[in-house]
């Protein structure tokens, strides 16, 4: 008898069959358990509008018991991300903005895109897991290259049911 030695740990790994997924490893062996590796969005839609999550209901919660409810499973860590960029244009207008004050309104609003976007990809990461709950939501943010903004939304993805009254 031959020890199976070497082996992943347990988490989620690109799907061997379809590598626009991911796929949980159980330590031993793959699971059905699937998520999208990015979101409903169609790939390549450059200039597009955020990604939107039409699925079943997901609650987003930042504590980590939800009051009158009962985590009856969890299914692991969960997250969104997006990288989003305003135009050159943009750019230019905002570098004035700098030199007279005020809020610059197109970042502003590049930025609550982008929030909401990374949201809707965690919604649909956790349904994918058949979650109906996120909990310990927190928010990861960075600048690349000076130009873009990224987003990060993360948390344990769960499955609740209501407590009895």
């Amino acid at each position: 008898m031959s020890e199976r030695t070497n082996l992943p740990i347990a988490g989620w790994y690109p799907d061997p069959e379809d590598p626009q997924q991911l796929r949980w490893w159980d330590g031993g062996a793959w699971t059905e358990q699937r998520q999208a590796s990015i979101s409903e969005q169609e790939p390549g839609a450059l200039g597009g509008l955020p990604a939107t999550y039409s699925g079943p209901p997901i609650l987003l919660v930042t504590s980590n018991d939800i009051p009158g409810f009962r985590i009856t499973e969890v299914h692991g860590v969960v997250f969104g991300l997006t990288v989003r960029a305003r135009n050159a244009f943009s750019n230019m207008g905002a570098g004035w903005r700098t030199v007279f004050g005020g809020e610059v309104q197109g970042y502003t609003k590049l930025l609550a895109d982008t929030r909401l976007e990374a949201e809707a990809r965690l919604r649909y990461a956790a349904s994918q897991v058949g979650a109906n709950a996120v909990t310990a939501v927190r928010f990861d943010t960075g600048e690349i290259g000076d130009i873009m903004n990224e987003v990060a939304c993360y948390g344990t993805a769960v499955t609740i049911e209501r407590l009895p009254d």
